[in-house]
C-alpha cells in the first residue's frame, strides 16, 4: 500500500472521508444525547419539585402536562415557526426531499420540544428527539465540510445512529436502525461512517452517564421451546397496540385540524387530556422507565397491567396526536413490556412452569418496538443488546416478525414516522426510501426568471401566454405582489373561452389551482418532493415559495428540467462508482 499517495489523494475516497467525519458526528451526537439527558431529568425534577411524577398531587398532575404543552405550543408558533415539524419523520422527509439538509434551529428547537414535553409529563420518548438531533449534527458537518449531497445522507444516518445507540446504550442496534429506517439499504460506503458514530457516540453517552444505563433489565431465563405459541400471541397483541396507537394519533391528528383550537393550543390541550389520564395512574407520564422494573418483576397484578396499558396507549395517542412533539420508541418499548407481562399473568393459569414474567416483558419491548418502527432486525439487535443473553433471540425473533408483518399487511399499518409524513400529505409512505436516488435541491432547478400573469388580464396577454405555454408550463397569477394560485394550460384555454368585461379583461381566478389549496414547495426541499407534488395536482410544473413568506414565490420548477437533472445526477454517480477504485 503506498501511505503517501493514499494520504495525498483522500479526498478522492469518499469512503474514507466519510469514516473521519463519522467520527465528528459521533462525538457530536453522544454528547447532544447526554446532554438531552441531563436536561430532561434536570426539568422534571424542577417540575415536579423533586417529588416525581408520582409524588405530585393530583392536581398537579392534571395541570403540569398542561402547562408544558403550552409552552411547546407557544415555541413552536412564534420562535421556531419554521422548524415546528421535528423527530424522525422530519428526518426522513428531508433525505427523500430536501436534500438530506438540516439546519441547527430545527436541532435547537428538537431539544426545546423534547425537554419541555418529556419533563412535564407528555407520554412521549426521548429517542425520537435524540434521533433528529444527531441526524441534524451529521447534517450540519456534512455541510460544514462541503460533503456531496449525494453523500450527505450517508452522514444523516450515521448522527441518527450515534444518536440512538448513545440514547440506549446499544451501539448495534444503532447501526441497524439506520440502515433499515433511515436509508433502507446496504453497503460498506454506507456501513462503515454509520458504525464508526454509533461506537463513540455510545462511548461518550456511557462515559458521561458514569456507566448509569437507561433502565435496568434483569437476568432472565428463557422458557421452554413448548410456549413458544405465547410469543407468536405477544406479537399479535404489539401489533395490535400499534394498529390503535396508529390510529388514535390520525383521529386526533386529524380531528385538531378540523377544530376551532389553534395550532399553538393543541399540545395545551393534549397535555390535559394527559393529566387527566396521570391523576389516577401517574404511571403514564413521561418516558415510564422507572415502571418498568415492577413489571419485569412481576409485581403488577393483572388488571392493573391491562389498565396500564390502555391508559399508555390512550395517552401516547393523545401526546402525539396533539403534537407534543417527542417519540414513539420510548412508549412502543413500554407498551411492549405490559403486553408481554400480560401474557406471562394469562400464562400462569397453564399447567407447567410457562417462566418468569420478566423474559415475556423483554420478548415483548421487542415485538412493540418492531410493529411501532416495522422495523423487526432493528428490535432483535436492540433487545439482544439490552438483555445481553443469547437464549432469548429465538422467542424474540418469532415475537418481532409476528409483530411487523401482522402491522403492516394485516391491518395495513405503516411505521409511525412513514404514517406521520402521510398524515401532513408530504408523500406516501414508501417515498422516503425511493426518493434517495435523486438529491438535488429545488433551489438547483427552478426558474427564477418566470412570467407571472395578473388576476384580470386582457385577451391579448391570454393569448401571448397561451402561446409561450410551450415554454413556460405553468403560470402564476399574483395580484399586488401576492401569489394567488396557478394557470395550467387547461387553465388558459378555459379562460379563452370566457367572454371579456367591459374593459377587455378576463377574470382567471375562475380557472386557478388556488394557492391556499397547493402544498408549499421551498427552494431547499429537494427535486424529489417537487415531482411528488406536480404528480399529485397533475401540474407539469410547479410553484416555489419564499420560506420567509410563503404568498411570495422565488421561482417555478417544471417536469422537465427535474428528470433532465435527476437522471444526470444518477448517471455522474454511476461514472463515479466506477473510477473510484482506480483514484
Amino acid at each position: 500500500m503506498d501511505l503517501p499517495h493514499l494520504l495525498r489523494t483522500w479526498t478522492r475516497h469518499w469512503s474514507l472521508r466519510l469514516m473521519a467525519l463519522g467520527v465528528v458526528v459521533g462525538v457530536l451526537a453522544g454528547a447532544v444525547v447526554l446532554l438531552f439527558r441531563v436536561a430532561i431529568a434536570q426539568a422534571t425534577e424542577w417540575f415536579t419539585l423533586g417529588a416525581g411524577f408520582a409524588g405530585l398531587p393530583a392536581w398537579a398532575r392534571l395541570l403540569l402536562p398542561a402547562a408544558g404543552g403550552l409552552a411547546v405550543g407557544l415555541l413552536a408558533a412564534y420562535a421556531f415557526p419554521r422548524h415546528a415539524d421535528v423527530g424522525v419523520s422530519r428526518v426522513l422527509e428531508r433525505v427523500a426531499y430536501g436534500a438530506s439538509q438540516l439546519g441547527a434551529r430545527s436541532a435547537i428547537a428538537q431539544f426545546l420540544f423534547g425537554t419541555l414535553a418529556i419533563g412535564s409529563g407528555h407520554s412521549v420518548g426521548r429517542e425520537g428527539p435524540s434521533i433528529h438531533m444527531g441526524a441534524a449534527i451529521g447534517s450540519l458537518v456534512g455541510q460544514r465540510f462541503g460533503v456531496d449531497p449525494e453523500y450527505l445522507r450517508i452522514l444523516v444516518a450515521a448522527g441518527a445512529a450515534g444518536a440512538f445507540a448513545g440514547a440506549l446504550n446499544i451501539p448495534l442496534a444503532g447501526v441497524v436502525f439506520a440502515l433499515e429506517v433511515i436509508l433502507g439499504e446496504y453497503t460498506l460506503i454506507l456501513f462503515a461512517p454509520v458504525v464508526v458514530s454509533a461506537v463513540l457516540a455510545t462511548v461518550v453517552a456511557q462515559a458521561g452517564a458514569g456507566g448509569a444505563v437507561t433502565f435496568e433489565v434483569p437476568q432472565i431465563a428463557t422458557h421452554s421451546l413448548v410456549y413458544l405459541p405465547l410469543d407468536w400471541g405477544i406479537g399479535l397483541g404489539a401489533a395490535l397496540v400499534s394498529f390503535l396507537l396508529i390510529r388514535g394519533v390520525e383521529g386526533i391528528y386529524r380531528l385538531g385540524r378540523w377544530s376551532p383550537v389553534p395550532a399553538w393550543a393543541l399540545p395545551a390541550v393534549g397535555g390535559l387530556l394527559v393529566g387527566v389520564l396521570a391523576v389516577p395512574l401517574p404511571e403514564v407520564m413521561g418516558v415510564s422507565y422507572d415502571t418498568l422494573t415492577r413489571v419485569f418483576t412481576g409485581n403488577v397484578p393483572l388488571l392493573a397491567l391491562a389498565l396500564l396499558l390502555v391508559a399508555k396507549l390512550a395517552a401516547t395517542a393523545v401526546s402525539l396526536g396533539c403534537q407534543s412533539r417527542g417519540g414513539a420508541i420510548g412508549p412502543s418499548l413500554f407498551m411492549g413490556a405490559l403486553v408481554g407481562a400480560l401474557v406471562a399473568e394469562l400464562a400462569g393459569y397453564l399447567p407447567g412452569d410457562p417462566g418468569d414474567t420478566a423474559v415475556y416483558a423483554v420478548i415483548g419491548m421487542a415485538a412493540g418496538m418492531a410493529a411501532i418502527l416495522n422495523a423487526p432486525f432493528s428490535a432483535i439487535v436492540a433487545v439482544f443488546e439490552l438483555v445481553q443473553n443469547p437464549a432469548v433471540i429465538l422467542p424474540v425473533m418469532l415475537a418481532t416478525v409476528t409483530a411487523a408483518v401482522t402491522s403492516r399487511d394485516w391491518f395495513k399499518a405503516q411505521s409511525i414516522f412513514a404514517w406521520t409524513l402521510h398524515l401532513r400529505e408530504l408523500s406516501e409512505p414508501t417515498l422516503p426510501e425511493a426518493g434517495q436516488k435523486c438529491t438535488i435541491p429545488v433551489n438547483r432547478v427552478m426558474l427564477r426568471d418566470y412570467r407571472a400573469l395578473p388576476r384580470q388580464i386582457t385577451t391579448e396577454e391570454l393569448r401571448e401566454a397561451q402561446s409561450d405555454s410551450g415554454l413556460q408550463v405553468v403560470f402564476p397569477v399574483e395580484e399586488a405582489g401576492r401569489f394567488l394560485g396557478i394557470m395550467d394550460l387547461m387553465g388558459l384555454l378555459q379562460a379563452g373561452l370566457e367572454a371579456p368585461d367591459e374593459e377587455g379583461r378576463v377574470d382567471l381566478e375562475p380557472f386557478l389551482h388556488p394557492a391556499e389549496d397547493l402544498r408549499n414547495l421551498y427552494p431547499g426541499d429537494g427535486a424529489v418532493k417537487a415531482m411528488d407534488l406536480m404528480a399529485s395536482y397533475g401540474l407539469e410544473g410547479f410553484p416555489v415559495r419564499s420560506p420567509r413568506d410563503t404568498e411570495i414565490l422565488v421561482g417555478l420548477v417544471n417536469r422537465t428540467d427535474v428528470v433532465r437533472s435527476c437522471l444526470e445526477q444518477m448517471r455522474n454517480a454511476e461514472g463515479r462508482e466506477e473510477t473510484e477504485p482506480h483514484a
